[in-house]
């Protein structure tokens, strides 16, 4: 007994559904490759000693070993993995500055390490965007679903009273199956909205999860160039002590006192 008007809207609540629902399980198959991976590069990242550049699968002058100790399961991990993405443009950077330096080889300025930094700031931008990627699916099941629903509900009561009012008699049995038709609409819009409500919530905490995991990793990797690559010619001594010249009316003054004495 649905009138065509719900009909409508329920094709359009399980039009939302499906897209929600997709995205919520590519999402969900995605974020677990990707904690996978990050947990791989920690404990590859643990092991690092000198050379920061040693895990990037890019640098010509990191070990074969490393690449080929990995395998294709360690290099797929590593791909799925948003720190390496962020610490594969940390590593890039690295090499250019060190290469660039006039002081080639014996460390980076300041400035150098301010640069670093804007790149892993915009390589974590680049990841956020990529992570919450979708996402904007289910948050339009989640507003949209019960508001689509609860317009077809409004429009299926309104003809059954436009019928009503025409045929001028007031059935309960008439009446009864128009109106449970058009709440069909807002039922649908609310099991839309419901379960994508859910799902948004839980992928939202693990993005939360994973890109906190790489802010820490930001901070993490700057201390370390600032560490493994200080700037030219520091060497830790302290800074040799100035001779403070002497105002030449102190000069006359002690002069004048030992005359004195």
């Amino acid at each position: 007994n649905m009138m065509f008007d719900g009909w409508i809207a329920v094709f359009v609540c399980v039009l939302m559904m499906i897209a929600g629902w997709t995205v919520a399980f590519v999402k969900f198959a995605r974020l677990k490759k990707m904690e996978k991976g990050n947990a791989a590069f920690k404990n590859l990242w643990r092991g690092v000693s000198t050379d920061l550049t040693a895990l990037d699968l890019d640098n010509p002058s990191a070990s074969k070993k490393f690449a080929s100790s990995l395998g294709e399961d360690g290099v797929d991990l590593l791909a799925d993995s948003p720190l390496y993405h962020v610490y594969h443009v940390g590593s890039e950077e690295i090499r250019i500055r060190l290469s660039q330096d006039r002081h080639r080889g014996r460390g980076l300025r300041a400035r150098s390490i301010q640069a670093i930094r804007a790149a892993l700031d915009t390589a974590l931008v680049h990841e956020q965007h990529r992570l919450n990627s979708g996402i904007v699916y289910l948050t339009v099941s989640i507003a949209g679903g019960p508001y689509v629903g609860l317009l077809g509900t409004v429009v299926g009561v309104m003809i059954t009273f436009a019928i009503i009012a025409k045929s001028g008699e007031v059935d309960v049995n008439s009446i009864a199956p128009g109106i449970a038709s058009a709440l069909l609409a807002t039922t649908v819009g609310l099991l839309v909205a419901i379960p994508a409500l859910f799902m948004y919530s839980f992928l939202n905490t693990r993005i939360k999860n994973v890109i906190a995991d790489m802010r820490v990793f930001i901070d993490e990797f700057v201390a370390k160039v600032a560490e493994f690559y200080p700037p030219p010619g520091e060497d830790g001594a302290p800074a040799p002590l100035q001779t403070v010249r002497k105002p030449e009316d102190a000069i006359r003054h002690e002069a004048a006192l030992d005359k004195k004495s």
